[in-house]
């Protein structure tokens, strides 16, 4: 049977989350008024959530209930066990032996686990990424929204071909506090595909499935702010140009995104 995911919302105590099986699920909305439904995919269930908490586009991923997903991996057994919370695995990772990491998804925690949870260095990952121009925006430096583009190597590229814009000291487009992370996952991705059309670099990667999948694509909801969806046109015009001449925009996990800005290797 395909696993499922639910997503769930408790109106009392505004605790929210995704859970990966029924049993969990109903322990928390039983008895309780609260809104939750199932899905086939984790997106499709961070999506109605998204919805649910913030009709008007605001980014909730990063709120406490569901900012990250902890892997913990049994060496004695080799069982692995996913959390939604840092403390159930540090209460794990005291009683036993294993290796643990955290992860943006709940898709990218459970593919390292079967991966066989291996730790690998920055100079592994970078040898064995393709060339290409990779992209992110992040919050986690407490300074607002970065936007992140960059080569395999990691280092920012957007002072060298953005030198007007609003680039901070660590290299990236500061957005401020006003903008989501998603609106700085798809402005990243509009300065990557610049840079890309200028060198004519066909690969571009990022780690966020919505804006490579939708926003893009211009696929995105009449209700989402007025600038996120001009941008989204734009975007999407210049996909088209990029595609036509073989380009291609990929998913890669937040893991080993060298442009990744989601603090959290």
């Amino acid at each position: 049977m395909n696993k499922k995911f639910y997503s769930y919302y408790i109106e009392s105590t505004k605790e929210s989350g995704i859970l990966d099986n029924w049993d969990d699920c109903q322990k928390k909305v039983l008895g309780i008024k609260s809104s939750y439904k199932s899905f086939k995919t984790y997106e499709e269930a961070k999506n109605w959530l998204d919805n649910l908490l913030n009709p008007n586009g605001k980014n909730i991923s990063s709120t406490k209930t569901n900012s990250k997903f902890y892997a913990c991996f049994y060496i004695n057994d080799k069982s692995y066990k996913i959390f939604d919370n840092w403390t159930q695995c540090k209460e794990e990772i005291e009683n036993n032996q294993c290796r643990y990491k955290s992860f943006k998804t709940y898709e990218e925690a459970k593919n390292w686990l079967e991966d066989g949870a291996i730790y690998q260095t920055k100079a592994l990952i970078e040898k064995t990424l393709v060339d290409g121009i990779y992209f992110d925006a992040g919050t986690g430096r407490g300074i607002g929204v970065e936007a992140k583009v960059s080569f395999k190597n990691g280092i920012s590229i957007l002072k060298r071909y953005f030198p007007n814009e609003n680039i901070n000291e660590f290299g990236n487009l500061s957005l401020g506090f006003e903008k989501t992370n998603n609106f700085g996952e798809l402005k990243a991705l509009d300065m990557a595909l610049d840079i890309a059309l200028k060198e004519n670099i066909l690969n571009i990667f990022g780690d966020s499935a919505l804006i490579i999948n939708y926003w893009s694509k211009g696929i995105i909801k009449s209700d989402i702010n007025s600038e996120t969806i001009e941008l989204s046109k734009i975007v999407s015009y210049k996909r088209k140009k990029f595609e036509k001449i073989g380009g291609t925009i990929s998913h890669i996990s937040g893991d080993i995104n060298p442009a990744d800005l989601g603090f959290h290797k």
